[in-house]
């Protein structure tokens, strides 16, 4: 009995030595079935690190796409500004012109090229194409008119006698000379976009039509030789353009407009004379008459009113720019 008492300590004594060898050698290799070695975890190499690479815009699809797109035929409508002038712009500011042409049709952009140059065309119309501001510019009129009348006559001075003899008694003879004069100021309001022309009528009828008409047959304005006019007023087109700020530029263009006798409307423009003026937005500007020649001014600024007198107008300006 006490030789297998003490054989059973002597087996428990070698299993627990056993476990405590495997517990302090994990490298230890033990025989077992179904067993794997195992590296220890502290000894793993860590993973490595995650690096994002950007994408790069030039390596998208969509501008790979268009890289190999060839030139393509676009229209684009030209709203507010001169397409001509905005023909001008665009190419001097294209990074790459090869292959670009442009062309004007009517108010509209018959543009030719890559991609990018299209989108350059884009954004060069948004700016050169936006909407214009308003000028608003009150015309104030002071017309000063007069007329002179000159009567002679004759009227009896006494009774007068009818007999066989005739009629006897005496005459008295009457000499007046007799003027008027008055006064009308008026203000009217044209309103015009910026760089855009808008007319304001100057008078209701043109006292010196014939001499005017002749003198734009003189400068070339008129090719017909036998004009009538039917019903004709003189105007001033005006063209407001914003060149700096708080500036304006006016342009005062004298002419005639009506309708001839065989029905046509008919424009007569003395652009010769045409006066430009700048002022500051809400300053007052006398227009006393056009200097390049006085006596086209005397006769132009010169009208008649409904009473058959003879008038004559001052014009003062006052633009404002409207927000």
């Amino acid at each position: 009995m006490k030789l297998i008492f003490f054989a059973l300590i002597l087996l428990m004594m070698i299993s627990c030595q056993y476990q405590a060898v495997e517990k302090e050698d994990p490298f230890t290799t033990i025989h077992r079935p179904n067993a794997r070695w195992q590296a220890p975890a502290q000894t793993r190499p860590p993973p490595p690190p995650t690096v994002k690479i950007p994408s790069s815009p030039m390596l998208t699809k969509k501008s790979i796409a268009q890289e190999k797109q060839g030139p393509s035929l676009k229209i684009y409508k030209v709203h507010y500004a001169d397409p001509a002038e905005v023909a001008k712009v665009i190419p001097l500011m294209m990074p790459s012109p090869e292959g670009f042409t442009l062309e004007t049709v009517d108010r509209k952009l018959v543009v030719r090229g890559t991609p990018a140059q299209h989108e350059v065309v884009r954004t060069m119309l948004r700016d050169l194409d936006a909407p214009p501001k308003n000028i608003q510019v009150l015309v104030h009129f002071n017309t000063r008119g007069g007329s002179y009348n000159k009567e002679a006559g004759i009227r009896p001075r006494g009774p007068m006698v009818i007999d066989r003899g005739g009629v006897h008694g005496s005459l008295q003879g009457r000499l007046r000379d007799q003027s008027t004069s008055s006064r009308e100021n008026t203000t009217q309001m044209l309103v015009a976009a910026d760089g855009r022309s808008a007319s304001i009528r100057v008078g209701e009828s043109v006292p010196h039509i014939a001499w005017l008409t002749e003198y734009g047959r003189r400068w070339g304005y008129v090719r017909n030789v036998g004009i009538e006019w039917r019903d004709v007023g003189s105007f001033l087109a005006m063209e407001p353009t914003l060149v700096g700020s708080g500036m304006i530029r006016i342009r005062l263009i004298p002419e005639l407009s009506g309708r001839l006798e065989n029905g046509e409307r008919h424009r007569i423009q003395f652009t010769h004379l045409a006066t430009e003026v700048t002022v500051r937005d809400g300053q007052t500007l006398s227009i006393g008459g056009f200097s390049k020649d006085k006596d086209f001014s005397s006769k132009f600024l010169i009208g008649r009113s409904r009473h058959g007198e003879s008038t004559i107008t001052d014009i003062t300006l006052t633009p404002h720019i409207l927000d």
